[in-house]
């Protein structure tokens, strides 16, 4: 691929938010680097998720992006995918972080019609350019969404998986995290209940949860998200 641009830990461009909390990866790019300088909230969830996840991972990065968040997620099928077209659809910018190498990087199929990388699309990786997709891979970009983001929306999780990983990473960030607090129960949610039942996340039942915390990210500090999600419990 072509215009690939890699963002050295001794870069003035380097974010910061990204250095304070994990030993700073060489990040590789393509697309509108200017994305990084925006605040920034992460949505991540499953890739085989319910219908009912796939709307709300829309909504938030339409959400996200009308009050203008850049949204941060993973860019796999799925959840992912929908919270990068919610946001690009809106309007918005979104930073997609690559479970392999930047070479492997391609437009998905579902958002070349939304994608433009040189207004609201970032593709990144942490990895050597050319390294291949790995379980352990996916697992530790999970590091790397939690740490350009303000806070993060766990949309769909399964017990296991990358989804409770990339929530357990945003605990041990100290970054606020969100569960959608679903009124049904289904196989597929029990990492919601998990965080949820353990306190771990708190909870988003109505759009309007998510409209409040938006509105304080955008507005404010990670310590006003704090505050904001003091008081959804």
């Amino acid at each position: 691929m072509n215009n690939i641009v890699t963002i050295h830990p001794t870069d003035a461009a380097y974010p910061e938010r990204v250095r304070s909390v994990m030993k700073p990866p060489a990040l590789h790019t393509t697309g509108n680097r200017a994305l990084l300088d925006g605040s920034a909230i992460g949505i991540c969830g499953s890739r085989d998720a319910s219908s009912e996840a796939l709307d709300y991972a829309f909504t938030f990065g339409r959400e996200a992006a009308e009050r203008g968040l850049v949204v941060v997620s993973g860019y796999a099928k799925g959840v992912d995918r929908q919270a990068h077209k919610g946001a690009m659809s809106a309007g918005g910018g979104t930073i997609a972080v690559l479970p392999e190498g930047i070479e492997g990087f391609r437009i998905a199929q579902e958002l070349r019609p939304l994608v433009d990388l040189e207004a609201n699309f970032l593709a990144m990786s942490m990895f050597d350019s050319g390294a291949s997709w790995q379980t352990w891979r996916a697992m530790e970009r999970n590091k790397l969404i939690v740490g350009l983001s303000l806070g993060l929306f766990v949309v769909e999780a399964r017990e296991s998986g990358g989804t409770i990983n990339a929530a357990l990473e945003c605990a041990r960030q100290n970054k606020p995290l969100w569960a959608v607090a679903y009124s049904e129960e289904k196989a597929g949610r029990e990492g919601n209940r998990q965080l949820l039942r353990q306190e771990k996340a708190f909870p988003l039942t109505r759009l309007g949860d998510v409209r409040n915390v938006l509105e304080k990210a955008a507005a404010g500090t990670p310590e006003s998200l704090g505050q904001m999600a003091m008081a959804l419990t």
